[in-house]
C-alpha cells in the first residue's frame, strides 16, 4: 500500500519562496559579474584609467582636423606630469644637443616626407628624438627598429622593407603617424596610439611609458618651434 505524505500549505509557500530567493541571488551574481567584466575590473590592464579618460575628453572634433598640429603646441593639461617629468628643465637646454644634431642630419628627408603627408616636420623630429634619439640603427627589446621605431607588422603593412634605412623609415613613419591623426583627430591620441598601439587606445589602456611619452614629444615640438622663432628674430 502506497503511503502518501501530506504537505502543509506553509511548507509549500516556504519552498516556493526559497526557490525564488535562490533565483534572485543567482541573477544578482550574474549581473555583478557582467558589470565587473564590462568595466574591465576583471583585469587591471583593461581598466580605462583617469589619464586615458582625460586624453579622450581632449580629442578634437573632425571639423578641426586642419588645425590639429597648431592646437597641440601648448603643454598637455590633460596628462598629469610624472615625477621624472617634473624634474626636467622646461627649456630647450634640457634636450641632448648631440641627439638633435644627429636628427638634423636627416632634416631634408624629414621636411620632404612631412610635406608629402601634410605633417608638421617638428612633430616628426620630436617623435624621432624620443623614439630613437636619432639613431637609424636603434632596435628596441620589443622589436621596434630605426629612427621612428617601426614594429615589424607595421613596417610590413606600410611596405617598409628595410626599417634601418633612414629614408624608408622616415617615409613610412610619417605616413603611419598621418594615418593615426586622420583616425583619431587628435595629436595626443595619435601619439598614444603610435607609442602604445591602436589596440591600447581601443581598450583605454595608457601605459606609464606613454604617460611620459606624449607630453615629452609635445614639449620638444614646442621647444623646436621656439628655437626656430628665436633664430628668425635674431637674423
Amino acid at each position: 500500500m502506497e503511503t502518501r505524505h501530506s504537505i502543509r500549505p506553509e511548507q509549500n509557500i516556504a519552498t516556493v519562496l526559497g526557490a525564488a530567493l535562490g533565483g534572485l541571488l543567482v541573477s544578482a551574481a550574474l549581473v555583478a559579474a557582467l558589470c565587473i567584466w564590462s568595466t574591465g575590473a576583471w583585469g587591471a590592464e583593461s581598466v580605462k584609467d583617469e589619464y586615458a579618460e582625460e586624453i579622450w575628453q581632449r580629442s578634437y572634433q573632425a571639423a578641426a582636423k586642419e588645425s590639429i598640429l597648431n592646437r597641440s603646441a601648448a603643454p598637455l593639461s590633460g596628462l598629469r606630469a610624472t615625477s621624472q617629468e617634473q624634474g626636467q628643465p622646461k627649456n630647450q637646454s634640457a634636450w641632448d644637443p648631440k641627439r638633435l644634431a644627429r636628427i638634423e642630419t636627416h632634416q631634408d628627408l624629414i621636411d620632404h616626407y612631412s610635406r608629402q603627408v601634410d605633417l608638421d616636420a617638428d612633430l616628426v623630429k620630436a617623435v624621432i628624438y624620443v623614439e630613437s634619439g636619432g639613431d637609424p640603427l636603434a632596435l628596441s627589446r620589443q622589436g621596434a627598429a630605426g629612427l621612428m621605431q617601426l614594429m615589424p607588422a607595421t613596417a610590413t603593412q606600410l611596405g617598409a622593407v628595410d626599417r634601418f634605412d633612414a629614408e624608408t623609415n622616415i617615409e613610412a613613419g610619417a605616413r603611419y603617424l598621418r594615418s593615426l591623426l586622420d583616425r583619431y583627430h587628435s595629436v595626443e591620441v595619435a601619439l598614444w596610439a603610435y607609442n602604445a598601439g591602436p589596440e591600447s587606445v581601443r581598450l583605454g589602456r595608457l601605459p606609464l611609458q606613454t604617460q611620459e611619452y606624449v607630453p615629452q614629444v609635445l614639449r620638444l615640438r614646442r621647444d623646436l618651434k621656439a628655437r626656430q622663432l628665436n633664430l628668425r628674430v635674431g637674423q
